[in-house]
């Protein structure tokens, strides 16, 4: 059961007749500009585009990255058999977007389905290497399973689901009390509250950046002093990070940026190994991509305790890929991947144990 074994003839066909096609990008947040520079144009993946649009706000430039902006109502009324349309937006309410806007009958794809096509036909050796290091057949179905739906455009598929993230699993079923759990990502505290379901005695040391989240976290556990909120960044090493605060979205597209200019402040980021005292039991993380970096910053911890860790993979690409590997070959762990959401592209965990 490897990735090479995926049939990518429909998709390599999609992308040869692309050309001569007007290519619409359709979302004009943070994923449009490295989309664009790394996959569209000469010598590239995809060609050119021919326009850019956003159907939830008026884009006051004329272009953006050279590619011209378009009135949405301008898109809806080409012709579907010219036009091909990538979105390059988020997925979450993206059906009822395409169903609002009734874009359905245009040739429509999700701009990560070729950024994974790209990925794999570049990288297809370290893809099944890490395939083959999971423990047990179920995960290895379902963390292929991830892959293909992204690549074949199935937003939605039921049957890879399964329910309780980090803990209260057949992997990790009771909270080991005898360290703390560090959980980074805590957004609202709903996988807070579980972990205090699970095991009323378990301290946790949560890590939430955002400021607005991390005021309403101090706030909802404040009759909990097993619970300790902490406003900062986990890191690789302990340094100050640009933080782009976007609450557009809830606060989940929060996240680290090397765009000092666009961010909203500076913050302090920390290391597990420097910041954390005493025992450490499990480590859960869903830090938008930042997986890699925290898990270089707990490397002492790591060694010290064997904690379960508990990685989310679907924020980067390359994390799918090079955190099993990381984890395996660098601790020796037990690896297995579990999906968390109905929706193809999101909440895919790596279990290590």
């Amino acid at each position: 059961m490897l990735f090479s074994e995926i049939d990518t003839t429909y998709l390599a066909n999609t992308i040869k007749g692309l050309q001569g096609k007007k290519l619409i990008l359709w979302g004009a947040g943070r994923r449009l500009k490295g989309f664009v520079e790394q996959y569209c144009g000469d010598g590239k993946l995809l060609p050119t585009p021919y326009g850019v649009c956003d159907s939830t706000r008026e884009i006051a430039e004329k272009t953006l990255w050279g590619i011209p902006v378009l009135p949405f109502k301008d898109v809806q009324a080409m012709l579907p058999k010219d036009t091909v349309i990538i979105i390059t937006a988020g997925l979450l309410e993206l059906q009822a977007r395409v169903v609002a806007s009734e874009l359905y009958y245009f040739p429509l794809f999700h701009c990560r389905t070729f950024e994974v096509y790209d990925y794999l036909q570049k990288n297809m050796d370290q893809c099944d290497r890490a395939i083959g290091l999971l423990a047990d057949p179920v995960s290895k179905k379902t963390y292929r399973g991830c892959i293909e739906n992204i690549l074949c455009g199935r937003l939605w598929d039921q049957s890879l689901f399964s329910a309780s993230p980090y803990f209260g699993n057949d992997i990790n079923e009771r909270l080991d009390a005898s360290g703390q759990l560090v959980f980074a990502g805590a957004f609202n505290g709903k996988h807070l509250d579980r972990a205090l379901e699970n095991n009323p005695a378990i301290r946790i040391a949560a890590f939430e950046p955002s400021k607005t989240w991390s005021a309403y976290l101090r706030e909802k556990f404040k009759t909990a002093p097993q619970v300790t909120i902490h406003n900062k960044i986990l890191w690789s090493e302990n340094t100050l990070l640009s933080f782009d605060d976007d609450m557009s979205n809830s606060g989940l597209d929060a996240h680290v940026t090397a765009d000092a200019a666009n961010s909203t402040y500076q913050h302090e980021g920390v290391a597990i190994d420097d910041y954390v005292e005493g025992k450490v039991s499990m480590i859960a993380l869903d830090v938008e991509g930042s997986e890699q970096r925290v898990v270089q910053g707990a490397h002492r911890t790591i060694e010290r305790d064997r904690p379960k860790l508990c990685l989310c993979l679907y924020h980067n690409l390359d994390d799918y890929f090079r955190i099993p590997v990381i984890i395996s070959e660098r601790y020796g762990y037990r690896l297995h991947v579990k999906h968390h959401s109905t929706i193809s592209a999101i909440e895919t965990v790596l279990y290590a144990v």
